[in-house]
């Protein structure tokens, strides 16, 4: 049975699209066989909508390490078990996270940035909320896959110096570091709506994250100095 040699699972809005484009340019690195770098299938596998050889057959032992970023799958309550059972156990499982308020404004940016006619309100705001539970989300996935099989990076540092990070995976793969080129080259999924939050919302949000980013502190010793909100 093949597998994917690595996976990325979040979070949405965090740089994970420019991340994965950085990543494949790698030349024994690779999406799936159908050049998708969102699979979301996983979960679907999960909940028993797809069966286990859509997702797995589109990583073939080739010589080429495939994998599959979908933010989805973080906040996806079925997506740690399914991966459990159908990830190999030496794929790292990699994790990129914004400051949750900054993320949430640029979620809502791109819903109005796709939107064809008014979209559906309250349900982005109530989604995009949960979204930045990072620390329960990873706790619910550390709790299926193992700790140290998570490679948790934060956002804003990764911009700083994207070949060590791009590095550090490449090595977790077995593989030496080739020079990046285009670091800065726009995202394929940059928003270009503007959104107005509601009076008060950031507010709320940043008092609904705090005891998150905590957590993440004291639990993943991150450095999340650079976000604005603090606990």
């Amino acid at each position: 049975m093949t597998s994917p040699a690595w996976l990325g699972i979040g979070a949405q809005r965090s740089g994970t699209t420019w991340f994965t484009e950085l990543l494949i340019q790698h030349p024994d690195v690779g999406l799936g066989t159908n050049g998708k770098k969102e699979q979301h299938l996983l979960h679907k596998v999960g909940d028993g909508v797809e069966p286990p050889a859509a997702y797995l057959d589109l990583f073939p032992d080739d010589g080429v390490r495939r994998g599959d970023w979908t933010p989805q799958y973080l906040r996806h309550a079925s997506a740690p078990a399914t991966a459990a059972r159908l990830i190999g156990p030496d794929a790292p499982v990699l994790v990129l996270l914004r400051d949750p308020v900054e993320r949430f404004m640029s979620a809502m940016r791109l819903a109005a940035t796709r939107a064809k006619s008014p979209w559906p309100y309250p349900v982005p705001i109530t989604v995009q909320s949960f979204s930045g539970f990072y620390a329960d989300q990873l706790a619910m996935w550390a709790h299926h896959v193992g700790r140290s099989r998570l490679r948790v990076m934060v956002y804003e540092s990764v911009r700083v110096d994207p070949q060590a990070a791009v590095d550090a995976v490449w090595s977790r793969l077995g593989l030496a570091p080739v020079p990046l080129h285009d670091v800065d080259r726009p995202s394929r999924s940059s928003s270009q709506a503007t959104w107005t939050p509601p009076e008060g919302l950031l507010d709320s949000l940043r008092v609904l994250y705090r005891p998150q980013v905590r957590r993440l502190i004291e639990d993943w010793d991150l450095d999340v100095t650079t976000w604005p909100t603090q606990p």
